[in-house]
């Protein structure tokens, strides 16, 4: 269950009694749209944010998940490099975010967030049903960590540059303390530009 949709529709639900009572706005189209978030809710799973030593042999650490300016990524760390799996692109994110809210203003945005979040699980299940965290699909990245430089990890985000050309991925704030030391394991250390900097 993903506890912050499920409480994004009772939000949704108290909204449209608010409206109901203080305007007469029918409940029931609010009512439905909270009740369609609480559904998606209980259906998407909690994402297992870092995992280390994963079942799939050679994987040392998995940070789900991660955002970039492209989209949102499970991040796959190896013995020799790190591929980043795609879950959702931001376009893709973006559009149904928009349709949603054209459709129902805040309420609908919150919905297609919560969409997006459904479309994210349902890769991440076929990552995992298919056992393909170090298998390169489309939209998936991978990078040697001998061709990284400049990687820097501060409170919140993993910075690197790459033949790709520079990156920089957002995670929450308690995952960069949790990996810092791993990462420094695997990452060789003339690819880093500094030791990591958790209180930038």
């Amino acid at each position: 269950m993903r506890a912050s949709v499920v409480f994004t529709g009772f939000g949704i639900i108290l909204f449209g009694l608010l409206l109901w009572i203080g305007a007469g706005f029918p409940i029931e189209i609010i009512g439905t749209i909270g009740l369609l978030n609480i559904i998606l809710g209980l259906v998407i799973r909690k994402s297992p944010g870092l995992v280390f030593q994963a079942e799939q042999t050679g994987v040392k650490l998995i940070v789900d998940k991660t955002s970039s300016r492209s989209g949102t990524f499970e991040l796959v760390f190896s013995d020799t490099k790190l591929t980043m799996k795609k879950l959702a692109s931001r376009g893709g994110i973006m559009a149904v975010a928009l349709v949603f809210a054209i459709i129902g203003g805040l309420i609908g945005g919150l919905t297609g967030y919560s969409v997006g979040e459904l479309v994210a699980q349902r890769r991440r299940d076929r990552i995992q049903r298919e056992n393909s965290l170090l298998t390169i699909t489309r939209g998936d990245v991978e990078i040697p960590y001998e061709s990284m430089s400049q990687v820097e990890l501060t409170r919140n985000k993993l910075r690197l540059s790459s033949p790709n050309g520079p990156m920089t991925l957002f995670m929450p704030k308690k995952y960069p303390p949790v990996i810092a030391s791993k990462l420094r394991e695997l990452i060789p250390s003339h690819c880093w530009a500094a030791p990591p900097s958790l209180s930038a």
